[in-house]
């Protein structure tokens, strides 16, 4: 199982996040013990580490972050497990970047983006002295009611956006960006077959792929052939009937496998399609 980071609804009285006009900015993390926890990003993100370090597990890789680093996490599925030092103390804060900021800035500063297909899911920097001084004043935001306001958060972002493009040389950073922002029909057909088994809604892709959900509906009709909803339920449907002939795994076991949010929404489903249920199929594929 994995949660929706920073979660589906704000909520305005938890103080350790930064919302404005229901919209997540930051998230101020302080941990005393060891949790491992696996998360999808709902959106791109900074992560700035104030003390101890954390153990990212990203498909096959594992990164480690320190609070001398700084790491940029693209929208997507991370494993976190994190690990601390200095008397098990750690604390971090998360700033979440809106897309239409990180879209408008990288269009200032007038890249010349790559729209291949790119899976580039992190960029990790060394901090210095203005990162330093950029993660005190974070910290301030929280704080001071006066900073809570979204014009505000905004420049904030762009700021730390623009400082990064302009410090880090272009040759070692531009797949990330690339893979930030792209767009393209590629980029996007990659992107429903990566998560086609994962829990994620049509708003969830939309937004991986860096469109409105008007626009992806639109787009993945026109890709595909079919709504987003029924392709990818047919889809993850097919894969369930080869689990259910070729595994022992339990029904809730193939339906979490396969994407669906409950066992008994994919009993439903299975049966409306194929007339029996994923139990009776697996006995008659049996018998």
């Amino acid at each position: 199982m994995f949660f929706h980071f920073p979660p589906k609804k704000a909520d305005i009285n938890d103080p350790t996040f930064l919302v404005v006009e229901n919209t997540f900015f930051a998230k101020f993390k302080r941990e005393n013990t060891t949790t491992t926890k696996t998360v999808f990003l709902t959106q791109d993100t900074l992560v700035f580490i104030l003390k101890g370090n954390k153990h990212l597990h990203i498909d096959n890789e594992t990164i480690t972050v320190n609070s001398n680093e700084i790491i940029f996490l693209r929208k997507g599925i991370y494993a976190m497990a994190e690990y601390f030092e200095e008397g098990l103390n750690f604390e971090a804060i998360l700033l979440f970047l809106n897309p239409q900021t990180v879209q408008e800035v990288i269009s200032e500063y007038g890249l010349n983006i790559n729209h291949a297909v790119p899976d580039v899911q992190f960029l990790k920097l060394s901090t210095n002295k203005v990162i330093e001084i950029y993660k005190e004043q974070l910290q301030e935001y929280f704080a001071n009611n006066s900073l809570k306001d979204k014009g505000i958060l905004l420049l904030k972002q762009k700021e730390i956006l623009f400082y990064i493009l302009k410090t880090m040389p272009l040759p070692q950073t531009m797949a990330f960006w690339s893979s930030v922002v792209s767009t393209s029909t590629e980029s996007m057909m990659y992107t429903v077959e990566k998560y086609l088994f994962r829990n994620l809604s049509v708003e969830d892709l939309a937004r991986l792929t860096n469109r409105s959900v008007s626009t992806f509906k639109r787009e993945f009709n026109t890709i595909y052939g079919s709504p987003p909803k029924k392709w990818i339920n047919q889809k993850r449907l097919e894969h369930a009937k080869l689990l259910l002939n070729n595994s022992k795994d339990t029904i809730s076991q193939i339906s979490d496998q396969c994407g669906f949010d409950n066992s008994s929404y994919f009993t439903r489903l299975f049966k409306k399609t194929y007339g029996l249920t994923p139990s009776d199929f697996r006995t008659n594929c049996y018998t």
